[in-house]
């Protein structure tokens, strides 16, 4: 649905899109896959990954919910709580699978399993779906941050956040 919105709307209505997208595709991306090959050095670069990660999804719901009482524009406002569905349904799957990640690999190891079994399990249950739900995710969030730097406002974003009634 086109709404009519200024630049300035426009622009703030990117901002939280735009720290989702660079938490899916600079963090999980390119500094996990980094974490990664050095794991076998230091376990401190996946730990870092995963701070930078909760501080972003942090940031998002904060400034969402505080949209809710501060911003007067309902353009802004239902394009920051649609970003921030989206960051909380992350958030799940971040803990989720991380969780069941850890518990393999560590598990694995602790019930005498072979390394590459334990690799197998963990990439398999633990990594994989996540790193699909976060290509999907990146998809999504580069559409909706689209949208938002056009005026558009998706239909499942406005029956999230459906506009204000008004008074006549």
């Amino acid at each position: 649905m086109d709404i009519q919105s200024s630049e300035s709307e426009r622009k703030r209505a990117r901002h939280l899109h735009a720290v989702l997208l660079f938490n899916l595709v600079v963090n999980h991306i390119f500094l996990f896959l980094m974490a990664l090959t050095l794991l076998n050095q230091s376990s401190m670069f996946m730990i870092l990954v995963t701070i930078v990660s909760l501080a972003l999804l942090t940031y998002i719901l904060i400034r969402a919910k505080q949209a809710l009482k501060r911003e007067s524009s309902w353009y802004v406002c239902c394009h920051w709580q649609f970003a921030a569905k989206r960051a909380r349904l992350f958030l799940f799957l971040f803990i989720a699978l991380g969780t069941l990640s850890a518990t393999l690999f560590y598990g694995g190891h602790a019930m005498g399993m072979k390394a590459v079994a334990t690799w197998a399990l963990t990439g398999g249950f633990g990594l994989l779906p996540f790193m699909v739900a976060v290509l999907g995710l990146i998809v999504i969030e580069f559409d909706a941050e689209h949208q938002s730097k056009t005026g558009k406002v998706p239909t499942g974003a406005i029956a999230y956040y459906p506009p204000p009634k008004e008074s006549s």
